[in-house]
């Protein structure tokens, strides 16, 4: 269990393990490359709101999503836990970055949530949120009942929730997709 922001000799982050089954075939490197930049600074603005922080100008080309997370974190969000925090685990060599865990507004238990910019769901971002659920039982014994990726609109506009219930299958297939991954890496 390690919970600083470094990455352990040997452990895998749970995006390079999920890396394969993540399509990306047809996109051009450089606009993909250029959507990572501004997915990466996105979240820093967003993390900075949490905290109470946000007091820098806002790149332009960010602008609509940290506006778009602005609007459902006043709305839903009731209480801040966690934000950008790091989890590894020895027993599978996995770490993950968590985004947020808060309680929502009408909850009595926390949620995962896990910011996106990309405007269609992927098939990933389940098995993606399942480890950070099972990361966080692993290394804080805390079991979170619920898990959600938030769409930021690249309008600015409401975000689109999607939620994750399969907890069972879906920590199971990520686990799987570890113990995989280290294999074939020997």
């Amino acid at each position: 269990m390690n919970n600083s922001d470094e990455i352990p000799p040997g452990y895998a982050r749970v995006t390079e393990i999920l890396q394969p089954f993540a399509s990306f075939d047809g996109i051009d490197p450089a606009v993909l490359a250029r959507a990572a930049d501004r997915g990466s600074r996105v979240h820093k603005y967003c993390e900075l709101y949490t905290q109470n922080l946000l007091i820098e100008k806002i790149d332009e080309d960010c602008r609509p999503y940290v506006e778009s997370f602005i609007q459902w974190f006043d709305a839903m969000v009731e209480e801040m836990w966690v934000s950008e925090m790091r989890l590894s685990c020895s027993k599978y060599l996995v770490t993950g970055k968590l985004d947020m865990v808060a309680t929502l507004k009408g909850d009595k238990e926390e949620t995962i949530i896990d910011l996106k910019t990309p405007q269609q769901a992927s098939l990933s971002w389940r098995l993606q949120t399942a480890a950070y659920r099972y990361l966080m039982r692993a290394c804080e014994g805390i079991d979170i009942p619920r898990r959600i990726c938030l769409i930021l609109d690249k309008e600015g506009g409401k975000p689109k929730i999607v939620e994750y219930t399969d907890h069972e299958t879906d920590e199971r297939l990520f686990l799987g997709a570890a113990e995989l991954f280290h294999f074939f890496k020997r």
